[in-house]
């Protein structure tokens, strides 16, 4: 009983299995020695080349949606490197290295002169007139 009942679930799980086309070409060439046969072309079915035409309209759809986004990105960096004023990338930049500068600049300076850089700045400000000889 139960081994008919095996046999009966083998054989019904191996009708419910497609046979593979290439299969007795493979084993064929296999016993023969003979180099596999060509992989034939997939059959021209229209279900299968609407499948490839709409996978190939997604995909150059999300290309030209990446290629125009890194168009306008390309674009955003050029006009933020051209801007030498407010808050750009290029403009902090040269703020921050001329900052930098002048800092070496007055602490050279209070080194050979003795004076602090806040006394450089009012000694700057009352060399330029801007505040009086007091």
């Amino acid at each position: 009983m139960r081994t008919t009942v095996l046999l009966s679930l083998a054989l019904g799980a191996s009708a419910l299995v497609a046979p593979h086309a290439r299969a007795p070409q493979r084993l064929a060439s296999a016993v023969e020695g003979a180099e596999p046969a060509a992989a034939a072309a997939p059959p021209a079915d229209s279900a299968v080349q609407t499948l490839d035409d709409i996978m190939l309209a997604k995909q150059s759809t999300a290309l030209d949606q990446l290629t125009a986004r890194w168009d306008s990105k390309k674009d955003f960096r050029s006009w933020e490197d051209s801007r030498m004023t407010g808050f750009s990338e290029q403009a902090e930049i040269i703020n921050g290295r001329t900052a930098m500068f002048f800092l070496v600049v007055g602490l050279l300076t209070e080194y050979w002169t003795g004076q602090s850089i806040p006394d450089q700045v009012f000694t700057m400000l009352r060399v330029g007139s801007f505040i009086g000889p007091e």
